[in-house]
C-alpha cells in the first residue's frame, strides 16, 4: 500500500511539473512574442517571474492532490521570511529595484541610457539582480539594479528613438550670413540625405546665437536614427562644411585679439625701440 501510494504520488508530482513547466514556457513564449511586438526585446526578469509564479502554482495544486496541508508549512516559512530577507537585503533590494524599473517604463533593453557616474550604452537585459549595459566598444557593463534606480540617468529612447546633435561653426565677421546660412543648410540637407535618409520629418536648422572674440557663432542641428551614428555624421558634416566654405570663399577665422593703445603708449614704445 505505501509504494502503491508513493507511486501514486510520484506520479502526480510529475505530471505536475511537467504541465507547470510547459506553462510557463507558454506563458514566456506569449510574453516574448507581446513584447517584441511593442518594443522589440523582452527582458529575463520576467521570465523569472512568470516561471516562480508558475512553479508556486503547481505546489499549490500537487499539495492538494495529495492532500497535503500548506498552512502549516507557509506559518513556518513566515516565521523564518524575515531572517531570509534580512540576509538578502541586498539581493531583494535589486530586485524591486528591477521591478520598478520595468514597471515604471524608465527603460527596456534596446534603449541608450548614460548614468551621471559616467557609464553610458545600449541596455541588454534587466535580470533579477543587475542591468547588462554594452558600450559602443562592444563592453558589457554590469550594473545593480538599485544603482540605476537610485541614481540621475538620461535615456535617449524614452519619447522616440531619433538622435539630435548639435555642430558648433564660427564664420569671419565679414562674412555675408544669408550666403553662410544657405550653404551650411544646403550641406546639412546632402548629409542626411545620405545618412539619415529615413528621418524625412526632419529638417536641418542653422541658428546664429554668439558674436564671439573672433567670429560669429552658429549651432547646426543634425539628427541621426542611432546614437553612434552622430560620430560620423557629424565627421563627415565638418568636413564637406569646410570643402564648401573654402569653394564660396566663407573664412572660418582663427582666433584674433585686436589692442587698442593709447596715443602715449604708442609714442613711449617708439622712443623705446633701438636703432
Amino acid at each position: 500500500v505505501a509504494y502503491g501510494s508513493w507511486h501514486r504520488q510520484f506520479k502526480i508530482s510529475l505530471n505536475v511539473l511537467i504541465v507547470s513547466y510547459l506553462i510557463a514556457e507558454v506563458l514566456i513564449y506569449l510574453y516574448d512574442s507581446y513584447t517584441k511586438s511593442k518594443s522589440g526585446k523582452a527582458t529575463s526578469l520576467y521570465h523569472i517571474i512568470i516561471r516562480i509564479l508558475t512553479y508556486i502554482g503547481g505546489i499549490i495544486v500537487f499539495s492538494n492532490l495529495i492532500g497535503f496541508e500548506l498552512a502549516p508549512l507557509l506559518t513556518a516559512l513566515g516565521v523564518g521570511g524575515l531572517a531570509v530577507a534580512l540576509a538578502l537585503q541586498d539581493t531583494l533590494s535589486n530586485l524591486f529595484a528591477g521591478l520598478h524599473i520595468l514597471a515604471a517604463k524608465q527603460l527596456k533593453p534596446g534603449d541608450y541610457i548614460k548614468l551621471d557616474s559616467g557609464e553610458e550604452g545600449y541596455v541588454i537585459d534587466i535580470n533579477w539582480r543587475n542591468t547588462e549595459v554594452k558600450t559602443l566598444l562592444e563592453n558589457v557593463i554590469i550594473v545593480p539594479n538599485s544603482k540605476i534606480s537610485s541614481s540621475i540617468s538620461t535615456n535617449y529612447f524614452t519619447l522616440q528613438k531619433n538622435m539630435f546633435f548639435q555642430v558648433v561653426v564660427g564664420v569671419h565677421y565679414d562674412s555675408d550670413l544669408e550666403q553662410v546660412e544657405q550653404a551650411t543648410l544646403e550641406t546639412a540637407n546632402e548629409i542626411m540625405k545620405d545618412y539619415a535618409a529615413n528621418l524625412k520629418t526632419f529638417e536641418p536648422k542653422v541658428r546664429f546665437f554668439e558674436f564671439g572674440d573672433s567670429s560669429i557663432n552658429m549651432k547646426v542641428w543634425l539628427a541621426t536614427d542611432l546614437y553612434e551614428n552622430q560620430f560620423e555624421m557629424r565627421h563627415e558634416f565638418v568636413k564637406r562644411l569646410h570643402k564648401r566654405f573654402n569653394k564660396e570663399g566663407i573664412v572660418i577665422p582663427f582666433p584674433i585679439r585686436t589692442l587698442h593703445l593709447p596715443d602715449s603708449l604708442k609714442i613711449e614704445s617708439q622712443n623705446n625701440v633701438q636703432p
